[in-house]
């Protein structure tokens, strides 16, 4: 059975038709399957850099009970923005970094006790994980007044 979908695609149908192409899930997933480790791992990186909106959900799937942060986030894969909306009473502040808005379309959220003695409109750098919501979150704030950090946009998404 052949299958048409507009934009919308469906797993559960046996052909869905993509830009004039038929395109079985089944197929490319054995396909995908039987690739070489590296070769996997640089189609996926590619992937994720033509729609950087996977990676959460993808995240999530692969690693549902993540509940430490690599070293390598606190070295290597900074983030930076400017500290905005405090909000002591509800225990979180938001950062403003187009970066990281840009692929997860909001804020950074930060926890109080993170905030520290930083105010509004400080320019910071920080670590960031995904919280439970799959949304960003800072750690490790750090005043941005140290040497530029490596942002996110340039880092190679395969060592992620």
């Amino acid at each position: 059975k052949r299958w048409r979908f507009g934009t919308e695609r469906r797993w559960g149908a046996r052909v869905v038709e993509t830009a004039g192409l038929p395109m079985d899930p089944k197929l490319i997933l054995n396909t995908l399957g039987a690739l070489d480790d590296n070769i996997l791992a640089t189609v996926m990186g590619q992937l994720l850099q033509q729609k950087p909106e996977l990676a959460p959900g993808l995240v999530s799937l692969a690693v549902p009970e993540l509940t430490y942060a690599p070293t390598k986030a606190f070295t290597e894969k900074r983030c930076s923005g400017t500290l905005k909306k405090l909000n002591p009473q509800m225990g979180m502040a938001y950062i403003d970094c187009p970066e990281l808005s840009s692929v997860f379309g909001c804020d950074v959220v930060v926890h109080a006790t993170q905030v520290g003695a930083f105010m509004e409109g400080t320019e910071v750098n920080f670590a960031v994980t995904l919280n439970d919501e799959n949304k960003p979150q800072a750690f490790d704030l750090q005043e941005n007044n140290t040497p530029s950090m490596p942002s996110m946009g340039a880092m190679d998404m395969g060592a992620m």
